[in-house]
């Protein structure tokens, strides 16, 4: 299993996520058409991005932001493109990439337009259209280049890792995952690092290249702790990170014949679990719980998570 982590994080329960996007709504219908207006829409937006009020939000953006003149908003057409993401609906993704790439270039919105290139090569892979992801990351990695867009460059490389290890060329994969990791800026945007060091854990993890696994492992460690230490208040909304982390150093763990220690860092991914946790992240935990039993030959105990995670799947 290769996670492919692509994630918005708010730092927020729920109920608090519903009441913030209730009161922007109720400032919303107080304000003139202005820019004030669009910025308030875009916050929405942001909120609302898994429902279906976030195409109803992202259609009055655009709409409004054309009156305007407003290409920076007129650009933000890259929620449409999350929303159908999501669904895995390659046509709507094409067709709002096409739109959202003459604001993109009018407004110097490259990272955005990138990001969102990302999702469509990623669904091609999605759906085994493997060569096509190939060549489409490559041409994303010229035209980032052309843009002198560092962001670009490594997102295509991500694409072009996922599209290589789809289709079992795992070298292959890792050498361009490789290629993203350099190009990281030393303090540049920490998700951005949190999604290469998790790719980079995920291959490394499936390739048995332990002392790789380790190093990148302690890495987005590191990272957490940095950014949740001067981001205390975004601390609830990296908790599927935390899990993911702490999976992963229990799969080094019984790779390396320590099931002692990888019972602890499952142990302390428990605590991260609630019931907003992702369902995949849910299903990585009742996993790494039936590898310990069985690395510790306690079959029946292992049969019993092995069913969790076939229910949940």
């Amino acid at each position: 299993l290769i996670l492919l982590l692509c994630c918005t994080l708010t730092g927020k329960a729920s109920t608090e996520i519903v009441l913030e996007s209730d009161s922007l709504i109720k400032v919303l219908e107080t304000l003139p058409y202005d820019t004030t207006r669009l910025n308030v829409l875009n916050q929405i937006i942001r909120i609302e991005q898994n429902n279906q009020q976030c195409i109803q939000y992202s259609d009055v953006l655009m709409k409004e932001a054309l009156q305007l003149g407003n290409d920076k908003y007129a650009g933000l057409a890259y929620y449409h493109i999350l929303y159908y993401y999501n669904r895995n609906n390659q046509d709507s993704v094409a067709k709002w990439l096409t739109i959202m790439e003459p604001h993109a270039r009018k407004s110097d919105l490259w990272n955005y337009f990138f990001d969102a290139k990302r999702f469509q090569i990623d669904l091609y892979t999605f759906n085994e259209q493997y060569e096509l992801a190939i060549n489409e990351s490559q041409k994303m990695q010229q035209q980032a280049s052309q843009m002198n867009s560092n962001r670009g460059s490594m997102a295509a490389y991500q694409c072009l890792s996922n599209a290589y290890i789809g289709s079992q060329r795992w070298d292959e994969g890792l050498k361009a995952l490789e290629e993203a990791y350099r190009l990281l800026p030393k303090n540049g945007n920490a998700v951005v690092r949190i999604s290469v060091l998790s790719q980079l854990i995920s291959v490394t993890k499936e390739m048995k290249d332990n002392n790789r696994q380790l190093k990148y492992l302690q890495e987005l460690e590191n990272v957490l702790c940095k950014f949740i230490i001067d981001n205390p208040s975004l601390k609830d909304g990296f908790a599927d990170v935390f899990i993911f982390n702490e999976i992963f150093y229990a799969h080094y763990y019984l790779n390396t014949d320590q099931p002692q220690l990888a019972y602890s860092h499952i142990e302390k991914s428990k605590k991260y679990l609630t019931e907003n946790t992702y369902f995949m992240y849910k299903v990585l935990y009742y996993d790494i719980y039936a590898k310990y039993y069985q690395s510790i030959k306690q079959y029946q105990q292992a049969s019993a998570y092995i069913d969790t995670t076939l229910t949940m799947l």
